[in-house]
């Protein structure tokens, strides 16, 4: 494994490990990182696993929570790239702290850069207020937002068929992203699906998903991620229920305390 240090004016220093394999060329970066409902970061595993991507680098900082996630038994860090034959994939399987964010962002940037990337598309949420679907075709009906990083975007984002957010706030590892990348000149887009706040939301991902695929012309497995919308809302279901049932006894024992002689 080959490795490159990155230190920042800070003193913030990252290290690109990677790994004994070429990166392909792609002319795309995809990022997705948990945040709302950890739409972001579904989205990404589902690329990983349906499309077969491999691990050709992973991102390691001091500062970094000591956190590794093990994969057939075997330790990896949690920010790491994957590639494909159409794109590159930078994924996180931990929230970023938020003095790092910029300067991991940068990092990307480069890195991406690097390998000849002249696009980005970013997969975030926004938190929506309604939390169930009426069934597994609602998940197509779901909005989805554009944030550009430049007004040079402006043709990526029509075929992707958003509404480009005119005046609001980004914020997080995306609004990092989006800033460097128009430094850097980059074209990006953050894609922003309505989402559960409350718990994983497998259906907005799908929905990012879909609409992902559509302008890549890549076919992506997506029935699976409505599968697993079903199961989370039932344990969701069944978890309210407990918890209302105790709270419910909690207040018969408070009204009715019991009596010593």
């Amino acid at each position: 494994m080959a490795k490159e240090k990155i230190t920042y004016q800070n003193d913030i220093a990252f290290d690109i490990i990677l790994e004994d394999k070429d990166v392909p060329e792609c002319d795309m970066l995809v990022a997705g990182f948990p945040g709302t409902g950890l739409i972001g970061g579904i989205a990404s595993e589902q690329l990983i696993n349906t499309l077969d991507l491999e691990q050709v680098a992973s991102v390691d900082c001091d500062e970094f929570p000591p956190t590794a996630v093990i994969f057939d038994g075997i330790p990896r860090r949690p920010v790491r790239f994957f590639a494909g034959e159409k794109f590159l994939l930078v994924k996180s399987d931990m929230i970023i702290p938020t003095h790092l964010t910029a300067n991991l962002a940068e990092t990307i940037v480069d890195f991406a850069q690097d390998q000849e990337v002249d696009e980005i598309i970013i997969f975030d949420a926004i938190p929506s207020g309604k939390h169930r679907e009426e069934n597994e075709e609602e998940y197509e009906k779901k909005k989805i937002w554009g944030v550009l990083s430049s007004h040079e975007a402006k043709e990526e984002a029509e075929k992707l068929d958003i509404e480009v957010i005119s005046r609001g706030a980004v914020s997080g590892i995306s609004s990092s992203l989006l800033l460097h990348a128009n430094e850097k000149e980059l074209k990006a887009i953050g894609m922003l699906v309505e989402g559960n706040p409350k718990m994983p939301d497998p259906r907005a991902s799908a929905a990012l998903l879909q609409r992902f695929a559509e302008y890549g012309d890549i076919d992506i497995e997506i029935k699976s991620l409505i599968e697993s919308a079903e199961q989370l809302e039932e344990q969701y279901a069944q978890m309210v229920d407990q918890a209302n049932k105790a709270q419910d006894d909690m207040e018969r024992r408070s009204a009715h305390p019991p009596l010593y002689g």
